[in-house]
């Protein structure tokens, strides 16, 4: 059949060439219509409710909003996970579902079940927009030296959110930093007492005197009016001209009752950025699954005509992080790479073949399998990124054309005088067809494992098997239909044979050697065992983790401040933090988000802080300065700041080690028990004892320290005694000492809020609370402190829950030590040294080591099915038992080569790695297949068992040290490769690299032994003599 196939396109070349040149332009086109990305989106499928409630505490949050809402989600079908925080007027629950959900269907579910939950007034839960971790593509500053922050937070909120959000593929813009405009009205203690008036009336009246009606439709005469009752507030005019109440016939009204203006909400956090200590930002989101460059182009468009308007007002965004530079940052490196490979995988065949013209013909193998795997990419709408192209090695790619190309060649060196007909083609590549056929499907067969990876290892990998598959599918496709045709008109005609030397000299030595071998098999026999053993001391000795750091040239810190700071201490002290970075030369901009946004959707205080750190290129830093060794460096500096608690991660991974383990931390330790007092002290200890544990970069608790409240509480007996409802009292606190909004007031195309509270000095301490006036039953001003015990306390700044769960989270970075050794040891001395009580607490392990061990169980079963695959082709191809169990059981001694260059490299065993050893085995075996069936080939012509093995050895020297040299000089750019986008490949690569070594030699000279001691012992003893007919 596979005859068949290459003698029609053989015979019909010239229709042949057509198709392939219809194909590379096709696929050309392809690549231009892909998405392009830098990383693959690791998220699950995820749904966050987010539901405000101003004023109440995490004690309340949780109590009120979080657990039923958790009670009523907790069965929502296809939910893997649900995670929950409840904090300062913000309950935040994420829920993580299977793989496979949809993601619109599972937040129709979520949204069915919200709806059936029973709610304190006012609170209406939201879900978060359809983003990835990935998602934040764009994030700018607006910058001024005419405007104030007010006046750039108007334009931020009214002009540039609004036009960036619609761009195609944006999902939302978040603002951080600047002023959220209000109305306000500050009212004065002493008037009101004046005229006997308290909060709530005021607030009563404001309410009743805002109100826009429509009065259908009258006639008149043949015309009709619409009615429109208009008594809306619209301006500050409006609000102080509202009557509250009257006072000796006189009304009294708003503007009587103390200070109107234009103010700014309570602001939750500030954004400082370098020297600026307050300044504003937009954060733009992208939809998920969209493609990132077309989306950036639009934002990028979006930006030029904003800018233009901007400009006269002597306004102008500053972009400080654009993934599309990331994009081409990565993209460059990974074309630089693949180039460098290709012409040096060109300068190897030349050198072997001798012979320009069969090298470009072996060489047309790269580009025809380059565009098969981008036009179906393209029908796929699989994204090309590190992951998904990275992986290609072209060496290996190249192997099927190469043993055609060699074969032909040595065809017409053994005839030189003579013109290659035809059938004498079609001849020698019959006898190589088969086993490349059978070595190609073995080579993808190799890569099945990574189908059965899920969640984020199978987002980072499963790309990379479809996209190897489809390059060998296009490369075999290429070897018989389209290299012999192109080979036959490169040799045809007589030529004079390169004599390559270096190569007739190695080929005799080789055959020496072998020959001695083949004499004393125990010498085989010795280094069997003695590469086993190496192979089984170096994988124990070797360290283990999920992924190599994956570096994206940028930093990203979570900084923890000491508890209940006030807004204006925790910004000096992000201020100090951005002029430390700022003194490093390798730091291109720094910017510190304090506490959390005006919309209230992060989950902070103003104790911690984010840092987006910008790196300047790495080569213009200073001589000899690595990545590692800076972040060393401001690992030491910021441990020398007190009050400062630093983790350092990067940008993408901190949103991925954030959605895993839920604490921006690739190692979690989740402390579960009802009482936080004691999580706490657990947690506390544990961190103390990890910062002795070797490899702690930085270890701490996640959830913020408890905080000071000013805890009011009703006084029900009093409050009945003085006519008192405990609405009155709630509405106080709200509204008054909170700022609670008590109306809306639209202006032209915008809206703003009106607060009415209390000024500062009302509410500065205890004593001013308590004097705070409520309305009783019978028309008397009561004292809150009379109807109410206000007292200080501490209470829980955040309450983490885990399905369901109260947690207390210990958020860990290792560096500098593989993680499954650094896990190992804490985990054995936390069992020892840390006690508690293990029927109210237990202790669980989270974060990237889980997505390790799931890949792990995962990789070991598809292993064991993945060999039985093999074992079932190499047995169709070679019909017998004893042949396929040499061939496998060679691979395992393959992988010495791979592990040396793990130890000597630095490198651990980790996901990336694995798939270095995977493409190890397929090229191992492939080169087996092809050395035993050349041993059949030859015995078939009727030479002795020891010179058959010697001929077929010697004739495949050639092919053998070909491809085992192409696939190793082109994956050296890649295992040599520094810098953003380089990591995955550099593992992998350094693998296939220093494996290719060892295995060549195993292919050369073992298994040649081994085939011939054992097919000798089956000769001697008569077993398995009747020979099935050869491919």
């Amino acid at each position: 059949m596979i005859n068949l196939i290459i003698t029609q396109f053989f015979r019909r070349r010239h229709l042949a060439w057509a198709m392939s040149v219809a194909l590379v332009l096709f696929g050309a086109w392809s690549w231009t219509q892909m998405t392009v990305e830098a990383y693959p989106d690791l998220g699950d499928v995820n749904v966050q409710v987010t539901t405000q409630v101003n004023g109440l505490a995490a004690e309340e949050i949780e109590q009120q909003i979080t657990t039923p809402l958790e009670r009523a989600l907790s069965n929502t079908p296809g939910l893997a996970s649900i995670r929950s925080s409840s904090t300062f007027g913000l309950s935040l629950i994420t829920l993580t579902f299977k793989d496979g959900t949809d993601d619109y269907f599972a937040r129709q579910r979520v949204t069915e079940r919200i709806g059936q939950v029973s709610l304190p007034s006012g609170a209406q839960p939201g879900l978060g927009p359809v983003a990835g971790p990935a998602g934040e593509i764009y994030r700018y500053t607006l910058e001024s030296d005419t405007k104030n922050l007010m006046e750039l937070s108007e334009l931020q909120r009214w002009k540039v959110i609004p036009a960036l959000k619609q761009v195609a593929g944006v999902v939302d813009i978040n603002n951080f930093g600047g002023f959220t405009r209000e109305f306000q009205l500050e009212l004065d203690p002493a008037r009101l007492q004046k005229y006997g008036l308290v909060l709530n009336d005021v607030v009563t009246a404001i309410n009743n005197n805002s109100a826009n009606a429509g009065g259908g439709r009258i006639a008149r005469g043949d015309q009709s009016y619409v009615v429109r009752g208009i008594g809306q507030i619209r301006t500050l005019d409006d609000l102080g001209t509202v009557v509250v109440a009257q006072s000796n016939g006189s009304p009294v009204q708003v503007r009587d009752l103390g200070r109107l203006q234009f103010g700014h909400q309570e602001r939750g956090g500030i954004l400082g950025k370098d020297t600026n200590p307050d300044t504003i930002e937009g954060i733009v989101l992208m939809l998920k699954y969209e493609n990132p460059s077309r989306v950036l182009e639009g934002v990028h468009k979006k930006i030029d005509e904003l800018q233009a308007e901007l400009a006269p007002m002597g306004v102008k965004i500053v972009p400080y992080i654009d993934r599309d530079d990331l994009v081409k940052l990565t993209v460059d490196k990974v074309t630089h790479t693949v180039l460098e490979g290709m012409a040096l995988v060109c300068f190897v065949l030349i050198l072997f073949l001798g012979s320009p013209r069969s090298a470009v013909v072996a060489a047309v193998a790269i580009p025809m399998s380059l565009v098969t795997v981008f036009i179906v990419m393209h029908f796929t709408r699989m994204p090309a990124n590190l992951f998904s192209l990275g992986a290609i090695d072209f060496g290996i790619i190249v192997d099927g054309a190469i043993v055609v190309m060699e074969a032909i060649l040595r065809r017409r060196e053994e005839e030189p005088h003579a013109t290659l007909t035809e059938g004498n083609i079609l001849e020698t590549v019959s006898h190589v067809s088969g086993p490349i056929f059978f070595a190609t499907l073995i080579i993808i067969t190799a890569y099945f494992p990574l189908f059965a990876f899920e969640r984020a290892e199978g987002k980072l990998f499963k790309p990379m098997a479809f996209t190897v598959g489809y390059a060998l599918v296009g490369a075999l496709l290429c070897a018989l239909t389209l290299i012999p045709s192109l080979a036959y008109v490169a040799l045809r005609k007589p030529s004079k044979p390169f004599v390559n030397k270096p190569l007739v000299w190695l080929t005799g030595a080789y055959r020496r050697v072998l020959a001695r071998l083949l004499e004393v098999p125990a010498i085989a026999y010795g280094l069997s065992v003695a590469a086993l053993a190496a192979v089984v001391v170096l994988g124990a000795t070797a360290g283990r983790e999920f992924l190599p750091d994956i570096d994206e040239g940028a930093l990203w810190l979570q900084v923890q401040l000491p508890s209940g700071l006030s807004l204006d201490k925790a910004s000096e002290m992000a201020t100090e933090l951005r002029h430390v970075l700022l003194e490093y030369p390798e730091v291109s901009y720094v910017v510190t988000q304090l506490g959390r946004n005006d919309d209230g959707t992060d989950p902070w205080t103003p104790s911690h802080m984010e840092v987006p750190v910008g790196l300047k290129p790495y080569g213009e830093w200073p001589a000899g300065v690595k990545k590692a060794d800076f972040v060393r460096t401001l690992t030491e500096r910021f441990a020398r700041m007190p009050g400062f608690d630093v983790g350092i991660s990067q940008p993408i991974i901190d949103g991925v080690n954030d959605a895993v383990g839920g604490a921006h931390s690739p190692l979690v330790l989740r402390i579960y028990g009802d009482d936080l007092k004691e999580s706490r002290r657990i947690g506390n200890q544990i961190v103390d004892l990890l910062e002795t544990v070797r490899g702690t970069a930085s270890a701490s608790l996640f959830q913020e320290p408890p905080i000071p409240q000013v805890v009011i509480q009703l006084n029900r007996e009093a409050a009945a005694r003085f006519g008192v409802n405990a609405n009155d009292v709630a509405s106080l606190i709200q509204t008054g000492i909170g700022g609670a909004p008590v109306i809306t007031v639209y202006s032209g195309n915008r809206t703003y809020n009106v607060s009415v509270k209390m000024p500062k000095s009302a509410k500065g301490n205890t004593e001013a609370i308590g004097s705070l006036l409520l309305n009783s039953s019978s028309g008397a001003k009561v004292p809150l402190a009379q109807v109410a015990d206000i007292r200080l306390q501490t209470g829980e700044s955040t309450i983490s829950h885990e399905m369901n769960e109260r947690q207390i989270t210990v958020r860990v970075d290792n560096r500098d030590r593989d993680l499954a050794s650094y896990l190992d040891e804490a985990r054995e001395r936390i069992a020892k040294e840390v006690k508690f009580d293990p029927t109210k607490f237990r202790l669980q392990w989270a974060g990237q080591f889980e997505n390790q061990q799931r890949a792990q169980a995962r990789l070991s079963v598809s292993l064991a099915i993945v060999v039985g695959i093999m074992a079932v082709l190499l047995f169709f191809q070679f019909g017998k038992i004893r042949q396929v169990a040499l061939i496998l059981g060679v691979v395992p001694m393959a992988t010495l080569g791979g592990l040396i260059a793990v130890h000597v490299a630095g490198e651990t065993l980790n996901v990336a790695t694995a798939v270095g050893f995977i493409a190890l085995f397929g090229v191992s075996i492939q080169n087996g297949i092809i050395m035993v069936a050349n041993f059949r080939r030859v015995r078939g012509e009727g030479l002795e068992l020891q010179t058959s093995v010697l001929e077929g050895a010697t004739e495949r020297l050639r092919p053998v040290l070909m491809t085992a040299t192409v696939a190793s000089v082109g994956m050296l750019p890649a295992a040599l490769a520094t810098g953003v986008g380089t990591d995955v490949q550099r593992g992998l690569a350094t693998v296939v690299v220093g494996g290719l070594v060892v295995s060549t030699l195993l292919t050369l000279f073992i298994l040649p032994t081994l085939y011939f001691a054992m097919e000798r012992v089956f000769e001697r003893k008569g077993w398995g003599t009747r020979s099935r007919r050869d491919r």
